[in-house]
């Protein structure tokens, strides 16, 4: 049936026995159907090649008769364009779907957790921390360069430059997934830059501060003490300390493998007597992580912010962090007459020099007498 539609006529129509349509006159392609429950339905009707088409718009009275009619004709302007419509709302209806709540679990579920890369935890703390939860259900094409530096702001407002910088670094990376992964062309965080300038950490422990958290940890549950020392023993990354495993000690030295690192190249550390006789305590309990606490069965150890704040209210010691420690191993060996290039390899520092990608020699000895001399100082300091 075709009839000229009326606000009027909308409100009178009553419910039939048998659904029934109506087509607009005023408006190509607009049809009206009516359910026998007095559902009325705006759609729009089109022909596409040698077949049909519909396209829901809505129901009235939620879809005004003005809307319908706008709604029609922009439909039929994508048409005349040489567009199926029905192309335009399955990406209309995708893009809805693709909000950053969903989208930053399918990064750290595809990207970060499968690419390897130790700091995922981080990045997805990070991420549904300060972007998922101010857009959680916002699509990610929705998110423009004025949200970041919102956030970004807001950061900073509260004295937090450094977590700025962090949450920037993450949506960043995140962001360009996304247009690597070709849901976005642009990245919103394009042309962002940090609010405040980070300038590099110089804290080194004082001897009276290494004696304080050394006989702190003491006090602590074993598994934390003996990473605490470990720490101070090795000069490792925290993490990668954390994770030491049972496979990783061969002998006397500790074999990290690429996919361990942070720099992704084999390390191997030799162990100081001190360490080696700490290992070799773990090494009687069972399974393959020598650092955990039991309550997660084989695996490292985790809740390392509340190990700091227990380890700073038993030593006194403030203004630190845990890295710290690996600084102050590096700061404290030139001064038992270790070279800088071995204090490199220490570290494991990555050295991309022309050289330092063609020399595979270990330097193996020349870590162990730096470690050594380092584990003897540090008893000399902690004994004090």
């Amino acid at each position: 049936m075709e009839l000229n539609f009326t606000d009027g006529w909308l409100r009178k129509l009553k419910a039939p026995e048998k659904r029934e349509e109506y087509r607009d006159r005023a408006t190509k392609g607009l049809l009206l159907r009516v359910s026998p429950s007095g559902v009325k339905a705006f759609s729009y009707y089109y022909r596409i090649g040698k077949k049909t088409a519909r396209i829901t718009i809505g129901k009235y009275p939620d879809v005004t008769l003005k809307e319908a009619r706008t709604k029609s004709d922009f439909l039929r302007q994508t048409l005349a364009s040489g567009v199926d419509p029905r192309i335009n709302k399955k990406k209309s209806l995708e893009a809805r779907e693709q909000t950053v709540q969903l989208m930053v679990d399918k990064f750290i579920k595809e990207y970060a957790i499968k690419s390897g890369n130790s700091s995922w935890k981080q990045a997805a703390s990070n991420l549904r921390l300060y972007l998922v939860s101010k857009h959680a259900k916002t699509s990610v094409k929705d998110i423009q360069r004025a949200d970041i530096k919102e956030i970004l702001k807001s950061l900073n407002d509260e004295g937090k430059h450094v977590a700025a910088n962090r949450a920037l670094a993450h949506m960043r990376k995140f962001f360009n997934w996304l247009v690597e992964e070709d849901y976005l062309d642009i990245p919103p965080t394009d042309h962002v830059k940090p609010l405040k300038k980070e300038y590099k950490r110089e804290r080194v422990l004082r001897n009276e501060e290494i004696r304080a958290i050394w006989n702190a940890c003491e006090a602590m549950s074993g598994p934390y003490c003996a990473w605490i020392k470990l720490c101070f023993l090795c000069g490792q990354r925290r993490i990668e300390t954390a994770r030491i495993q049972r496979s990783q000690i061969i002998g006397d030295y500790w074999e990290m493998t690429g996919t361990e690192t942070k720099n992704k190249q084999l390390h191997l550390t030799p162990l100081p007597r001190q360490a080696f006789d700490l290992v070799q305590k773990l090494l009687e309990q069972d399974g393959e992580y020598l650092i955990k606490s039991g309550r997660n069965g084989d695996k490292p150890i985790n809740g390392f912010s509340k190990a700091k704040v227990q380890l700073d209210k038993l030593s006194g010691v403030t203004d630190w962090r845990i890295h710290d420690i690996r600084r102050t191993v590096g700061s404290n060996l030139p001064a038992l007459g270790v070279s800088r290039f071995i204090i490199e390899r220490v570290l494991n520092h990555k050295d991309n020099s022309v050289t330092g990608i063609y020399d595979r020699y270990s330097y193996l000895e020349e870590k162990r007498d730096a470690l050594q001399k380092w584990a003897d100082r540090l008893d000399d300091i902690v004994k004090a």
